[in-house]
């Protein structure tokens, strides 16, 4: 088995080096595609000098040498990988020792199944770091993970109506590149939530098993310059309208099974509800969309 890894870098200078590297002491890695996004900082210097120290690492930039943003440099890695499995890395985070042992036994195990998901711990790079971490609502809880087995046929549903069961991290799934076919790739107009909604369409169409739960197989590093600690408040504001249009339009145009379907709209309905009148409640939006969920159901 042999699996291309993907690391998007940009302004990742002082940790890129360390990413690398613990994807290149994994067994299985077949390669590793760095996509420098015009950092500002040297980091492509540092990629150049890991392409040219290790024969499997692979370095590539935007067609017109501009910033595109980390999922329009996942799809470029998609698309250049040639290994039959993909996995994701941050620039800025790192591979635990024994990383793949446990989604590829699984993927041996059952031929049927399109990935595997496991659990990401998380790095605080200094104790400022730690206390932004607790202030924008993640406690002390250092695992992104699912917290129980889910069937397959069920993981969908369950991520969109039981937030208590967790999440995963892209830095814990391994897929096969051949899901990508399924649900095309990610999308480049999101400035949020872009891998979640990359993470339901694979709920939605694929089967994805559960890994390790409970140790994890890579870290999270968290520091002042985190996507998710700078823009947390923005984040919260503006991200759930975006994700439910975008994940139903996809659901609607790829004729996504009525059920799956009607729940996406559900979500997309509320949010649109919330925006539009600032969380209160209207009589006559309910009815509507009412309407157009039965609608949904019995297409």
């Amino acid at each position: 088995m042999q699996i291309s890894v993907i690391i998007p870098v940009y302004n990742a200078e002082k940790y890129v080096r360390q990413a690398v590297e613990s994807a290149l002491s994994q067994p299985e890695v077949g390669e590793v595609i760095l996509i420098e996004d015009a950092s500002s900082d040297k980091s492509f210097k540092v990629c150049q000098e890991l392409a040219h120290e290790y024969y499997l690492v692979k370095l590539f930039c935007h067609s017109d040498q501009k910033n595109h943003g980390v999922s329009a440099s996942r799809n470029v890695g998609i698309q250049k990988a040639n290994c039959d499995y993909i996995a994701f890395l941050d620039a800025d985070d790192f591979y635990l020792p024994g990383r793949f042992k446990s989604a590829c036994d699984q993927l041996n195990k059952y031929p049927e199944i399109d990935g595997v998901y496991e659990a990401v711990g998380t790095y605080f790079e200094d104790e400022d770091s730690k206390n932004t971490w607790i202030s924008i609502g993640r406690g002390d809880n250092k695992l992104t993970t699912i917290s129980e087995t889910i069937n397959p046929e069920l993981l969908f549903e369950t991520l969109l109506l039981n937030k208590e069961v967790g999440w995963f991290h892209a830095n814990g799934l391994l897929v096969r590149k051949t899901i990508f076919n399924l649900t095309g790739y990610f999308d480049e107009n999101l400035e949020f939530s872009e891998d979640i909604v990359m993470w339901f369409k694979m709920a939605a169409v694929g089967k994805l098993l559960p890994g390790s739960l409970d140790i994890p197989v890579a870290m999270r590093r968290v520091h002042g310059h985190n996507h998710v600690t700078r823009f947390h408040e923005k984040l919260v504001y503006y991200s759930n309208l975006p994700r439910w249009e975008t994940l139903f339009i996809w659901g609607y145009k790829n004729r996504l099974e009525p059920r799956k379907l009607a729940l996406l709209f559900s979500q997309y309905a509320d949010s649109l509800t919330n925006q539009s009148l600032g969380g209160k409640t209207d009589l006559i939006h309910k009815k509507f969309y009412y309407k157009l969920h039965k609608f949904i159901v019995i297409m």
